[in-house]
């Protein structure tokens, strides 16, 4: 039991995201797994935050280890008013355009290998695009997650560092989080 409370006090707060229905990470300053499936490989996730000053933190997508799963690389993107402006490569490959002076910080997980990781808490290998230290402008931006070769599948969204709580909401939806 003592292993079980120490690995919740580890892990990131879960969510489940759904395609078509932005969510709202409505305490930025703290860490979360957040969760989807791609159904149909045409979906775009939306994640929703603002933060008071600048901001850096870690985000990282990952999937499934699973055979069935090894050609399902979705992308990630950090969208903002004060952000860079993404290659011309990186615009045609984003799933919808961006506003009017915003930027984008982009990761396709193009590489030719993926990092596998055991993450202990789910008890499950994942693929992972491995974690980009990214700084957060003030203010309003978006985190977008699609599939650039329209492959469906699980994925999850791993973002910040510090602990903010709500470890145990992995438990009232076991199945769709462990895969």
């Amino acid at each position: 039991m003592t292993s079980l409370i120490l690995a919740l006090a580890l892990a990131h707060t879960p969510a489940h995201v759904l395609p078509g229905v932005p969510f709202a990470l409505d305490k930025p300053q703290f860490s979360y797994a957040l969760f989807g499936e791609f159904v149909t490989g045409e979906e775009r996730f939306v994640i929703t935050l603002e933060h008071p000053t600048r901001f850096g933190t870690p985000v990282e997508l990952f999937v499934p280890h699973r055979a069935e799963l090894i050609e399902h690389r979705p992308a990630w993107a950090l969208v903002g008013p004060g952000l860079p402006a993404p290659t011309a490569a990186e615009r045609a490959a984003l799933p919808a355009p961006l506003p009017d002076r915003w930027g984008a910080v982009v990761e396709l997980d193009a590489g030719a290998t993926r990092a596998v990781f055991f993450e202990s808490v789910m008890r499950r290998f994942f693929w992972s695009t491995g974690p980009l230290a990214v700084v957060f402008p003030a203010g309003p931006s978006e985190l977008w997650v699609w599939s650039p070769r329209h492959t469906a599948g699980k994925f999850g969204l791993g973002y910040g560092v510090e602990e903010g709580g709500g470890y145990t909401d992995a438990f009232k939806d076991w199945s769709f989080y462990a895969y």
